[in-house]
């Protein structure tokens, strides 16, 4: 019997791989085409059909939409993250770095997950694992894509504390979560996003639950980070406001499809 990973891999075989190399002026992700069913007592249901969109290298591109249209299926389904078999990806193409995300085996997507993309979740309080100090959270990232010994890679989270504007990162780092404000939870969120030095950060509703002043901190960190290091921004939301002030382009969607 095969294993889900197996299974999966085994799915994405069929799809062409892109081969390594890609020219600066092209788009850091092209997605086409790419649609996403999950299994319902009524049937398949599509719940992203036919999406197609590009990133630039170094700008905020926004998905918006109301609730259900899709929009955070669409980030899942790049990161191989939908639960399988319920939920998967039957059609598309989603090109980063040359290569065609939909079609990696687990274990290559996995160094991809976390290392070359990062992803901020919607909710930090159920992202982030209570048992777990949230220091040593973040220094598990830094390990696993970094290859570094614990005191190096302590060092490296606290840095990285700090650079996401925490004050006095030394308590943040041997915090519990529950320890933490909404908005110093979603500040470790990003810190643990950034570990690997990502080139691409997928931002799944950044703000949701955090008061009006927490927000637009947030969002301000995310436009300096990008600023500073180039990275490029997938922000997905239904807050029309944020997307007119932060985003260079924005594709909406709705029932599954992007229609402007």
């Amino acid at each position: 019997m095969k294993t889900p990973d197996q299974e999966r891999d085994a799915s994405r075989a069929a799809s062409p791989r892109a081969q390594p190399g890609v020219s600066a002026n092209e788009p850091l992700l092209t997605v086409t085409g790419l649609t996403t069913v999950f299994r319902t007592e009524a049937g398949e249901a599509r719940a992203v059909d036919g999406v197609s969109f590009t990133v630039n290298r170094g700008e905020t591109y926004a998905l918006v939409g109301e609730s259900g249209c899709g929009k955070s299926v669409t980030a899942m389904s790049l990161l191989g993250l939908v639960p399988f078999p319920q939920g998967r990806v039957i059609a598309g193409r989603a090109l980063f770095e040359g290569r065609d995300l939909l079609a990696l085996p687990e274990s290559e997507l996995r160094r991809v997950r976390g290392g070359r993309i990062g992803m901020i979740f919607q909710e930090p309080q159920t992202s982030l694992n209570p048992v777990f100090t949230a220091g040593a959270q973040v220094a598990e990232a830094v390990r696993i894509h970094g290859a570094l010994s614990r005191h190096e890679a302590d060092r490296e989270a606290l840095a990285l504390l700090d650079r996401v504007r925490l004050p006095d990162p030394g308590r943040v780092f041997s915090s519990y979560p529950h320890q933490l404000s909404g908005g110093m939870r979603q500040r470790v969120m990003i810190a643990i996003a950034l570990a690997a030095k990502p080139a691409l950060l997928l931002a799944d509703e950044p703000t949701t639950a955090l008061d009006v002043t927490v927000q637009a901190q947030i969002l301000d960190l995310l436009d300096a980070v990008r600023a500073e290091t180039g990275i490029a921004v997938l922000m997905i939301t239904h807050n029309l406001e944020l997307v007119r002030v932060r985003a260079a382009r924005t594709g909406v969607m709705y029932a599954g499809r992007l229609v402007e």
